[in-house]
């Protein structure tokens, strides 16, 4: 089968397409023939070596954390799927290997979910893990009807969607984004846009019942300005600071900091697919690229003025 694979971490002159074993599923995995899968930033950033200190494993990888298609095969233990279901998740980029930029991918059980009739595989697959993060940072930022809200990032592939995710739950969203892309992230249910290039961070609004940085690039000083004491400010890039100091510095602190850490969680995935259904949220998807295109898929994630999301189809 092909992989898109690296064979050392820091750069990305090593990445390309190679021809390897299907892997054989373990205990607890399924195989899944995959169909697409997307790109999302922590991908290229795993290999480029962002994240030395959480990555486990060594190398050659196979890039890729989304994925969607169909079970050709389970390993054992495994009772709630069976071959030729449909099925789309995401595995974790920092602990595998072996990841779903492939035409096979071996895949943990309670990672996949059951992909609806009414969804085909682009976008689920492009919904998977913006979808989890934009959910999580709700959960996390304690949004509901009412709240108010700011999502910083707002047209990229998580903010898109947590503008979505935020809207439906009631809250009262107030987006940034570039000035070119206020009609965008409006027709998503944001009510109000500030332009980041033009608006410096110290006249940004303030009284927020939650900021949600899908950037992120927030200084911590103005995190406190920005929202009500009490409010939560959630970040999609942890740092060593969200699990060692604002733990303890939340238990007295005016604000609540927060940074998401995905875990297989049903229920985040009903609540998503809930409005997908209802059709109160859809995954805005810029381009497609052939498995064979990567690298050009690629430097598009790195240019960072992706509009939604981009998907590989393989």
């Amino acid at each position: 089968m092909l992989a898109l694979r690296y064979h050392s971490i820091g750069d990305l002159a090593g990445l390309g397409l190679e021809d390897i074993p299907v892997p054989v599923p373990a205990a607890g995995e399924l195989l899944v023939r995959i169909r697409a899968a997307s790109l999302n930033p922590v991908d290229w950033k795993v290999a480029t070596g962002s994240f030395r200190l959480l990555v486990r494993g060594g190398v050659p990888r196979t890039m890729g954390s989304d994925f969607a298609g169909e079970v050709t095969a389970i390993g054992s233990g495994v009772t709630t799927f069976a071959p030729g279901d449909r099925v789309f998740g995401f595995i974790d980029p920092f602990r595998r290997t072996a990841g779903t930029f492939a035409e096979f991918a071996a895949v943990p059980a309670e990672y996949a979910h059951r992909l609806p009739d009414d969804l085909g595989y682009r976008d689920a697959a492009a919904l998977a893990c913006v979808g989890a993060t934009a959910v999580t940072l709700c959960n996390l930022g304690q949004v509901g009807r009412g709240s108010q809200v700011l999502v910083n990032g707002a047209s990229g592939g998580v903010g898109h969607v947590t503008v979505q995710v935020a809207h439906a739950r009631g809250a009262r969203v107030t987006a940034t984004a570039s000035a070119a892309r206020h009609e965008f992230v409006r027709s998503l249910g944001a009510h109000s846009c500030i332009d980041y290039r033009t608006e410096p961070m110290d006249r940004w609004p303030d009284e927020f019942d939650a900021v949600l940085d899908c950037v992120p690039n927030i200084p911590r000083a103005v995190q406190r300005r920005l929202l009500r004491r009490r409010g939560h400010y959630v970040t999609t890039v942890p740092s060593a600071a969200t699990f060692m100091l604002d733990p303890l510095a939340n238990r007295c602190g005016g604000v609540q900091r927060h940074g998401v850490l995905l875990k297989p969680d049903t229920r985040v995935m009903n609540e998503l697919l809930g409005y997908v259904a209802q059709g109160r949220l859809r995954c805005a998807i810029e381009r497609e690229f052939p498995l064979q295109l990567a690298r050009d898929a690629i430097e598009r994630s790195r240019s960072r003025r992706v509009q939604g999301k981009i998907v590989l189809v393989i």
